[in-house]
């Protein structure tokens, strides 16, 4: 996984790439660490050019999308590919996250 701090749909989001695994651990703690919940907790997630997830990457997403929820915000991602966002609905991670 590589991650990039990029304008989504016009505001300050986090670009995702490649295949997400549990190998990306390290480098998705040292992300949240970097993104302010206080002063946007609205994270625009770009997923288009995720290749890949497995569980424990969902599971990655989950602590985004509790942190939003503890800021009194969300995750609204776009461009998921069709097979990623079926894993990600079969996880039910849309009853956390918008998908567009």
């Amino acid at each position: 996984m590589e991650y990039a701090f990029t304008p989504v749909d016009g505001q300050d989001g986090i670009l995702l790439s490649g295949r997400c695994t549990y190998e990306d651990g390290p480098k998705f703690h040292a992300m949240l660490g970097q993104w302010d919940f206080g002063n946007r907790p609205v994270v625009p997630l770009d997923l288009r050019f995720v290749t890949f997830i497995d569980s424990a990457a969902v599971g990655m997403l989950f602590i985004l999308a509790n942190r939003c929820r503890e800021a009194n915000g969300r995750i609204i991602a776009t461009g998921a590919a069709p097979h990623i966002l079926k894993s990600l609905r079969r996880a039910a991670l849309d009853s956390y996250i918008t998908f567009r």
